[in-house]
């Protein structure tokens, strides 16, 4: 049998903003059903960003606002009922 893949989601912009920096993926933006919050989930593997972050490594600052940024406004369009994931 094949293993299903568990899907990582998280809910601080900063974190997710840095994963997309450092391992350029891009998460789907959903909406929690239990606290009606959104979050962002990764299908692959992001535990070493994850570690990355905590141990406050270097990165490019324009390039991290840049994502920051994107994150933000993917959490205004869900809010405001953009497209997204349930």
């Amino acid at each position: 049998m094949k293993e299903k893949k568990k899907v990582a989601v998280l809910e601080s912009p900063d974190l997710v903003a840095f994963i997309q920096l450092t391992q350029n993926l891009t998460p789907r933006p959903m909406i929690r059903e239990q606290d009606h919050r959104v979050v962002f989930a990764f299908d692959e593997d992001i535990r070493d960003s994850i570690g990355l972050f905590y141990k406050n490594v270097p990165v490019p600052i324009l390039d991290y606002c840049k994502n920051l940024k994107s994150v933000r406004s993917a959490i205004h369009n869900v809010r405001q009922g953009g497209n997204f994931a349930r």
